[in-house]
């Protein structure tokens, strides 16, 4: 991946790129997207932007853990597969929840519920945390691409995160206002429905996190292999 960045490292090039990058894992559908169109729903336009503040502070804790090198634990198939079983289960829950949501509850005003807009950035960063995929492309992916912006300095690492979090600010933001523009229109059942497939797709994304998650802990490595 490394290998077909450009060598220009001017701030254009490194903001480009990162951009680019960005915006073709956000429109991806996943557990984020699930959850940012039933809170758009629920609460209007302002669900995508406050749920990405929690998005935003888990990417950059993954640029400093890149510049560490700790994020590359995540390359183990190991530590991969817990993290798909512990995401599982978040998924399945959050499914769960979703499915049965009250009628009543399907339309507020963030200010009118308790947990108000800590609940969105805490489910933006969580949503996130929950998809061993997401380390998987931070461990992989993000390192040649932190790493090579980097070789400018410091301003090539800010410019690489700047870029990156606004593909997803704008994709995001674009969901939930796209969603709250028509809510006058969405009738209760249709609500419902909306919920009702969200909260199955968050579901069915779960199982499949447990199952690769297993399958991945469960997996020889080659020395164990050879040791047999």
């Amino acid at each position: 991946m490394s290998l077909s960045l450009p060598t220009r490292l001017t701030i254009p090039v490194i903001f480009g790129i990162a951009l680019a990058t960005g915006f073709s894992g956000a429109v991806v559908p996943g557990s984020l997207l699930a959850v940012v169109v039933t809170n758009s729903v629920r609460f209007g336009w302002i669900a995508g932007p406050i749920m990405m503040i929690g998005h935003g502070i888990l990417e950059l804790a993954a640029v400093v853990l890149l510049t560490t090198g700790l994020i590359k634990f995540a390359r183990s198939p190991v530590i991969r597969g817990m993290i798909g079983i512990v995401g599982g289960i978040v998924l399945l829950y959050l499914g769960y929840l979703t499915v049965q949501t009250p009628v009543e509850d399907l339309r507020r005003n963030v200010g009118e519920t308790a947990t108000g807009w800590l609940h969105l950035v805490v489910l933006g960063g969580v949503m996130s945390m929950a998809n061993p995929y997401w380390w998987l492309w931070w461990a992989t992916i993000g390192v040649a691409h932190v790493g090579w912006a980097t070789q400018r300095g410091p301003d090539g690492g800010v410019t690489y995160f700047t870029g990156h979090i606004l593909s997803d600010i704008t994709w995001y933001s674009a969901v939930s206002i796209a969603l709250a523009a028509g809510r006058s229109l969405f009738s209760p059942p249709v609500q419902r429905g909306i919920y009702l497939v969200c909260g199955i797709f968050l579901a069915v994304l779960g199982l499949l996190f447990l199952i690769g998650g297993a399958k991945s802990v469960q997996r020889k490595s080659p020395q164990q292999e050879l040791a047999q």
